[in-house]
């Protein structure tokens, strides 16, 4: 097996598409200012989901403590939806070692479990046609158009909070669209009911600010609006 040499080294330091891989640019048409506009989306993307996934895993604990007891997260079913992150058993954890640990997923994941998921977000102002034109805030029940109850937007929400977050968190293109018979629609996209409800590239950030809204909560809006810089 032969090492590669500190000329190899130093031609893949130069080569923008060895360190990006051509597959990766290919993925934004050979596009480097695509590719870094979709880096710096998945910055501020990063930024807004820290906050929403502590509210989360907060709110989550709070309601269940209530529910269940100081240990609810110990419990058999707790546990059958949590990876343990720690080589320590679960009787040496505390519950904050391992509640501080959870993914987004698994938090997730607990909420449904639960189903406390009308408990997490007050979205009676979000409209999910704001982020494409396409969306309905309604799907059809015996040919009626019913209102999405507060259980339906969350399980929404929860879906395309979860996509994005994982296609920010691993560097995926958040910029790409779907065209269909010459109309652009949304990638991010969550089935609820029949009905598709899809986040434009351009809406995300506005997206998850309005979740952040919702929360309202004096702090949370001035602090996080001073550290965003909106």
């Amino acid at each position: 097996m032969n090492k590669p040499n500190k000329e190899n080294l130093e031609l893949f330091n130069q080569d923008i598409t060895l360190i990006l891989s051509k597959e990766r640019l290919g993925g934004y048409g050979n596009n480097l200012q695509k590719h870094n506009e979709n880096l710096a989306l998945a910055m501020e993307v990063g930024k807004r989901i820290s906050i929403l996934e502590i509210y989360l895993r907060n709110k989550l604990d709070y309601c269940l403590k209530q529910m269940i007891g100081e240990d609810w997260i110990k419990s058999e079913k707790s546990l059958s939806l949590i990876t343990l992150k720690s080589h320590k058993s679960i009787d040496e954890l505390t519950q904050n070692q391992i509640l501080s640990t959870l993914m987004l997923g698994e938090v997730v994941d607990l909420i449904r479990a639960y189903e406390i998921e009308a408990m997490m977000f007050d979205l009676k102002k979000i409209k999910f046609k704001k982020y494409h034109w396409s969306n309905y805030d309604y799907f059809l029940n015996d040919k009626r158009k019913t209102p999405f109850s507060s259980l339906g937007k969350n399980t929404i929400v929860f879906n395309l909070l979860r996509t994005i977050r994982n296609r920010a968190f691993h560097w995926e293109n958040l910029l790409k669209t779907r065209e269909i018979k010459g109309k652009i629609y949304p990638r991010i996209t969550h089935r609820e009911k029949g009905i598709m409800i899809g986040v434009m590239p351009e809406m995300i950030l506005i997206f998850l600010d309005d979740l952040i809204d919702t929360i309202d909560n004096e702090e949370i809006n001035k602090n996080t609006r001073k550290t965003l810089g909106i």
